[in-house]
């Protein structure tokens, strides 16, 4: 593959999951059956941490390990402030929304869940919860873990530049200890914990730089012993969470895939161990395969790249969209047509933005730059991946 079509790759990968999520987001849809966590443990989540951790290690790593560490902390400030603010504005735009929706469908249950009640019962106390990150709403609460994982840069980075090994050790040893003991950072006002548990998701975003760091020594060795486990894992998840691949009680016993599934560890709050395990087995026969490779060719992958090259306003279009569904199926008799009508025009007006933004923010297919690019983003949610590296 060329060096601009590895690249691609990682930013094609990330369009993919942004679709993923977009349709995942939208409750009932009949798309929704078809996406990615229907036939494995994992599902877009981990898909977009371990990316992350990937393209922060390409558009970081070498100014870390050289000493521009000040450089890479002020690009590493903007980034957060940048994400913090995405999310308030995120946050407040929908509940614009399902507070619109409620009143005009006399609705008033669109109130009632995902941790809108707190701003019907005391607006005040919501705001001032939302903007201490303590009070997130359902379906828009990943901007804050991302947030948490940009401050965990730089102690990853330094214990890096040391070995990556001794990073991925210390990761791990959190991750154990964060499960062990049920770390966790605390909702407030309301009780309980966030959703997803910045002590357990550092690992994987730590296995994401790590990746992210070798590929810029040169190509990952691809295993054809390990890619055979890797699909066994893929293979096993998938039998698992179809039931036995949609096959009849007569085959198998009634119940029998429930309580297989219920003695596994998938907590995704806490990114279950299977969960993990079987994200790396499936994004590593992905690379094993050379999937991105083999797609380039189609008509969809440059809209999809596309995509991912801008995904921070990606996703916030994509979450606003399901804030509108989700209002939408409660004013009227759902239907496919309204599906796929609904999936279709929001993917159109996603990708024209996308084509906007990617023409005013510098995200060009065509650029071109050096491994000695500056360390500050411009578009992506993650950090963009520099060019230039070896495949």
């Amino acid at each position: 593959m060329t060096q601009q079509g590895r690249l691609d790759g990682i930013d094609f990968w990330r369009g993919c999951v942004l679709c993923t999520i977009f349709v995942d987001h939208m409750p009932g849809n009949v798309f929704e059956n078809a996406t990615p966590r229907n036939f494995g443990f994992s599902d877009a989540a981990e898909a977009f941490v371990f990316l992350s951790g990937v393209s922060i290690a390409l558009a970081y790593g070498r100014h870390f390990s050289v000493g521009e560490r000040l450089k890479t902390l002020r690009g590493l400030g903007r980034r957060a402030l940048k994400l913090y603010g995405a999310h308030i504005g995120l946050s407040l735009v929908a509940l614009a929304i399902f507070f619109s929706g409620a009143a005009w469908a006399g609705k008033p249950d669109l109130l009632e869940v995902h941790g809108r009640d707190l701003f019907v019962d005391n607006p005040g106390l919501g705001l001032i919860g939302l903007a201490s990150l303590g009070h997130q709403l359902g379906y828009f609460n990943i901007l804050p873990l991302y947030m948490i994982l940009i401050l965990c840069v730089p102690a990853l980075l330094s214990l890096a530049a040391v070995d990556w090994r001794l990073m991925l050790v210390s990761s791990g040893l959190v991750y154990g200890l964060a499960r062990f003991y049920q770390w966790n950072l605390p909702n407030w006002p309301d009780s309980g914990a966030w959703f997803f548990d910045p002590f357990a998701w550092q690992f994987l975003f730590a296995i994401g730089i790590a990746v992210g760091l070798n590929l810029r020594a040169g190509p990952v060795p691809r295993s054809r012993p390990l890619a055979a486990v890797a699909a066994l894992i893929v293979l096993a998840s998938a039998l698992v969470v179809t039931h036995g691949f949609w096959t009849s009680p007569d085959v198998w016993p009634q119940g029998f895939w429930e309580s297989v599934r219920g003695k596994l560890d998938l907590d995704k709050s806490q990114l279950g161990f299977v969960r993990l395990v079987h994200f790396l087995a499936l994004a590593y026969l992905i690379y094993a395969l050379r999937l991105a490779s083999w797609l380039r060719g189609l008509p969809l992958y440059g809209p999809l790249t596309l995509l991912g090259r801008n995904s921070l306003w990606v996703f916030v279009l994509v979450s606003l969209f399901s804030a509108i569904w989700q209002v939408l199926v409660e004013m009227v008799d759902r239907t496919i047509g309204i599906d796929i009508a609904f999936a279709g025009v929001g993917l159109a007006i996603i990708y024209a933005a996308a084509r906007v933004i990617d023409g005013t923010g510098g995200g060009a297919p065509g650029a071109t730059s050096t491994p000695c690019q500056s360390a500050t983003p411009q578009t992506g949610l993650f950090e963009a991946p520099l060019r230039g590296l070896p495949n």
